[in-house]
């Protein structure tokens, strides 16, 4: 005698091996990269890698910033803003380092920021107010002077001048204005206006 597998037996078999053509199956396996965390750079470390600012340090709107080597780049994101490029350090005292950074504008933008050892920012200072040159009626410089006694002294000089249709100079129109400000960078890190 014969034994008859029953029909939904084989029903059930069929329709459990049928592949599900609404799933979604991996077709390209994918292997998962795993990148090990860049060791974390102390800022004592950091700013040890910058040469030290000569003082007295004068710059003009003229002045070339010679960058040094290329730094870390990974330690730099993590004590400068996007985009700033680390130009020279100064200590302050044990608890206070100062970084003059460079920021790429239409022209160099230096700043001066402070940090206490573990890399907090305390205060920052941008030492360009603005732009340099010179077109009809109008020329404009700026120069900036860090001191041994950490005062900085900025000198904005602008010129103005009337002129013709042919942009020719108008006699006795020439106006010279001087601004002088004075900052002081603290113990403590804060760089304030001097009056």
């Amino acid at each position: 005698m014969k034994r008859r597998i029953p029909a939904f037996f084989l029903l059930a078999l069929l329709f459990s091996c049928t592949r599900d053509n609404t799933a979604q199956y991996e077709t390209n396996p994918v292997a998962e990269q795993v990148v090990d965390a860049s060791p974390t750079v102390s800022f004592t470390g950091f700013a040890a890698e910058l040469p030290a600012l000569v003082l007295p340090f004068k710059a003009t709107c003229a002045f070339d910033y010679t960058l040094g080597s290329r730094l870390d780049t990974t330690a730099a994101t993590n004590y400068l803003k996007p985009h700033e490029l680390p130009y020279r350090r100064l200590s302050v005292n044990k608890n206070v380092t100062a970084l003059l950074v460079l920021f790429p504008a239409d022209e160099t933008l230096p700043r001066l920021r402070t940090y206490s050892p573990n890399g907090t920012i305390l205060d920052e200072q941008d030492l360009k107010f603005n732009p340099c040159g010179e077109e009809p009626g109008f020329q404009h410089s700026e120069q900036y002077t860090i001191r041994k006694d950490f005062t900085i002294e900025h000198v904005d000089s602008t010129i103005r001048w009337q002129f013709d249709p042919q942009y020719r100079e108008l006699p006795n129109t020439r106006k010279l204005t001087v601004t002088r400000k004075r900052f002081k960078i603290s113990p403590s890190g804060e760089i304030t206006q001097v009056k």
